[in-house]
């Protein structure tokens, strides 16, 4: 009976044991299998062996790390998407990001073209509006009373002609 007793009680002390360790270890190995946002995939590039493909398409073992980097920052340590992406450009530089942060220098380079290619637009259209028009509107003309009579009498002749 000692012994059934004995067994029993290891048996138990296992089970608990097993109990109290197994959360703890599927939780460990949760947020190393939970699936990446799809949204957070795309704006990232894979540059750790630099193949420089977005790091939904790339399947090199680089990918694998980068994505094991991005599922570590949000799953366990609770990031969102922006910190995530804040978090690896301090690590791999604004390069791993698919699109630059819109802000500084990053800024001006995206709206300068914009910006002058409708002054420039503007400035060619005001340019011709003062130099065609004006010269639309004002036609010199001469006096018609200041005709040579000579040459009004040669045109009435010819006038007659054809009336």
């Amino acid at each position: 009976m000692r012994e059934f007793l004995f067994r029993i009680f290891t048996l138990t002390l296992v089970l608990v044991v097993v109990g109290i360790l197994t959360p703890w270890s599927v939780k460990a190995e949760e947020w190393q299998t939970r699936q990446i946002p799809v949204e957070v995939e795309q704006g990232v590039v894979c540059v750790l062996d630099g193949c420089m493909m977005n790091l939904p398409s790339c399947e090199n073992v680089a990918a694998e790390q980068l994505r094991n980097v991005i599922r570590e920052k949000m799953f366990k340590d609770g990031l969102n998407k922006e910190q995530t992406y804040t978090y690896l450009a301090q690590i791999y530089g604004e390069k791993v990001l698919a699109a630059p942060p819109k802000k500084g220098f990053n800024w001006t380079v995206w709206l300068a073209p914009f910006v002058l290619t409708i002054g420039g637009g503007a400035f060619i259209y005001l340019g011709l509006e003062k130099w065609v028009i004006p010269n639309r509107l004002v036609e010199p003309q001469e006096d018609i009373s200041s005709i040579d009579p000579e040459l009004e009498k040669q045109l009435d002749e010819e006038i007659k002609k054809y009336i």
